[in-house]
């Protein structure tokens, strides 16, 4: 069966959720992985989650012909409350029929605590028959997960099937301020990777632009036929970040203005194209 590519609600940022889910299911994708940052997201919010949400979410899911295996639902895991804020989201994944739950890990300096939450939630992905994806962050400083090679080092350490990675092909560039080259890295996550974030990156003037996959500085033609070559592929998100940008030193900000659906759409229908090219060859 060839993995299943589904487009992030994080393209649509600056429109609603309701009108993310319509536009991707009108340019022919047939799965979508709901995206939600704290602090950063409005399409996808907190009170979202909840199981009258999920009732909604799913009944507009099945009329646009759409399904989702992966839902990112991003807190920082170094927490008191990130158990329960985890587990909450672990739940209304449940009820959309997702398996994985994307989520950042934080700062060194909460590592402790981390230790202390992950167990009692790799238990409870485990009964829920769930898995968690741990991502590389974007941006910061000291985090637990800098790149491909740290995260396979804390999920390892872990040592569950249910806690894995989700290595974001984008952020190893950005975090890493350009040091790191995702081309190479992602080799060191993938064999305790559950699911991958394509996303790309381009040079400016003054800055950075998030960029239409293959368009940009990843190099996702050897990447994506690495992948097909070594029957390696996982299921993966296009995270095309359309309302966001990166300062001359990489740090992600947000837009004031999202650009027309249409520009989105067919961008994004591009980006699909070209990663469906490499699935089927």
């Amino acid at each position: 069966m060839d993995p299943v590519v589904s487009i992030n609600t994080l393209a649509y940022e600056g429109y609603g959720l309701t009108t993310a889910l319509r536009e991707i299911a009108k340019i022919g994708v047939g799965h979508v992985e709901l995206g939600y940052t704290r602090g950063w997201t409005a399409g996808l919010t907190e009170e979202h989650f909840s199981q009258a949400s999920a009732v909604d979410i799913n009944r507009l899911l099945s009329d646009l012909g759409l399904s989702s295996i992966a839902l990112s639902a991003h807190i920082d895991l170094t927490t008191k409350d990130a158990v329960d804020e985890l587990k909450r989201r672990i739940d209304f994944a449940k009820r959309l029929g997702v398996k994985i739950v994307n989520t950042k890990v934080g700062a060194q300096s909460g590592r402790g605590q981390f230790e202390k939450n992950i167990e009692p939630l790799a238990e409870y992905a485990e009964s829920m028959n769930m898995i968690i994806g741990l991502e590389n962050p974007s941006e910061g400083t000291d985090q637990i997960i800098t790149s491909g090679q740290t995260g396979a080092e804390v999920v390892r350490k872990i040592d569950s099937d249910y806690v894995k990675l989700n290595y974001d092909f984008g952020n190893a560039f950005t975090y890493s301020k350009g040091a790191v080259d995702p081309a190479i890295d992602y080799k060191k996550a993938l064999p305790f990777a559950c699911y991958l974030h394509l996303k790309d990156i381009n040079k400016i003037n003054g800055g950075w632009d998030f960029a239409q996959i293959g368009q940009g500085i990843v190099n996702y033609d050897i990447i994506l036929q690495e992948l097909a070559a070594e029957k390696k592929m996982l299921p993966m998100s296009i995270e095309h970040l359309f309302i966001y940008s990166a300062t001359q030193d990489l740090v992600v900000q947000r837009n004031a203005q999202a650009p027309e659906l249409s520009q989105i759409s067919k961008s994004l229908k591009a980006s699909y194209n070209y990663v469906q090219k490499f699935i089927a060859g």
